[in-house]
């Protein structure tokens, strides 16, 4: 472990690392373009160039005093790699920071100012933007930007069984939080963030800051190997983990309440769902009856007007006809 240490900070950002060295200096360049200052900054190698991860923190100006690294000699996973970044630091908040992410310039200045004064508060979120991009060796090249999670107006529990709408860098929460809820779920490979998110909304608040965005989260489509985005290089696991996470909470629920209850409900959602399938057989059926009728009545149309052209044009050529029959009598 390299550590640098000035003593505790208001907010320790856990940015966890692997082999990627643009993306690495971009996540400490925004981190020390922060208007809020009162940070630490834990860079954790999970397993990756030692290195090379120590020459970029060297070679950054403004990070004296204020980041540890640790070095895992082997990939112990994002959230083995986030619980040790938490370990190793001392501070009243926490967010991860992942090195193919960034901030706003003011996204802990406000964030900080929200929880300061909303105590009922375990963790404030922010709107956050999907920025599209893509790597040409030292290069990062945006491609385009999309709202992610549009609709979303704050984080509750409900709409975060469905899917997760506040992922990593959209997040500052207290630290004191996991001595309540606990650490990030190693055994997963994915989904470990929304997992967390749904342990601490069972009993806790988040506040949300609507507005401009003040978190970008970077996707790299088509990215392979090291430079890939988890979530979209990953969609087996994260689809796979998402269903384990789903299955370990409904046996924790059946073993408490019994399966009656859930068999019943699912019996009722299946005899909807099969009679809204009858119901769209049957739409389909009137549509392709109705498309069906329209190339019909398009085929006599053209038929039609095939018949009043060729009128028209024997009326034509009778007219001249008789033109002519009567200019050659008058000589």
């Amino acid at each position: 472990m390299n550590e640098q240490n000035s003593g505790a900070a208001g907010v320790a950002i856990i940015t966890r690392t692997k082999n990627r060295p643009v993306l690495l200096r971009r996540a400490v360049a925004d981190v020390l373009a922060q208007q809020y200052t009162d940070w630490h900054l834990v860079v954790v190698n999970d397993g990756g160039d030692a290195a090379e991860v120590d020459r970029i923190i060297a070679e950054a100006p403004g990070l004296e005093g204020r980041v540890t690294v640790l070095h895992h000699a082997a990939s112990a996973g994002m959230e083995a790699a986030s619980n040790a970044g938490i370990a190793a630091s001392d501070s009243e908040f926490l967010a991860i920071h992942d090195d193919d992410d960034t901030w706003h310039p003011e996204f802990l200045a406000r964030t900080v100012e929200y929880l300061g004064s909303h105590a009922d508060d375990v963790g404030v979120g922010v709107r956050t933007e999907i920025v599209l991009e893509r790597t040409e060796g030292s290069r990062i090249l945006e491609t385009g930007r999309v709202p992610f999670a549009e609709d979303v107006d704050g984080l509750f529990l409900g709409d975060a069984l469905r899917y997760n709408r506040c992922v990593p860098i959209s997040l500052l929460y207290r630290r004191d939080i996991h001595g309540m809820v606990g650490g990030y779920d190693e055994s997963l490979a994915a989904v470990g963030d929304w997992e967390f998110l749904i342990r601490l909304l069972q009993n806790h608040s988040l506040g949300f800051l609507d507005g401009e965005p003040l978190a970008y989260w970077h996707h790299r489509e088509g990215a392979e190997g090291e430079d890939a985005n988890s979530v979209l290089a990953g969609k087996n696991d994260h689809r796979r983990f998402d269903k384990l996470v789903r299955d370990r909470h409904l046996q924790e629920y059946i073993k408490q309440n019994g399966i009656g209850g859930l068999l019943f409900l699912t019996g009722e959602l299946k005899q909807q769902a099969d009679h809204l399938h009858q119901r769209l057989n049957y739409s389909e059926e009137i549509l392709h009856e109705l498309r069906d009728r329209a190339v019909h009545a398009e085929e006599r149309m053209a038929a039609l007007e095939a018949a009043v052209s060729d009128a028209s044009l024997v009326s034509l050529l009778r007219r001249r006809y008789r033109s002519l029959k009567d200019r050659l009598r008058r000589r």
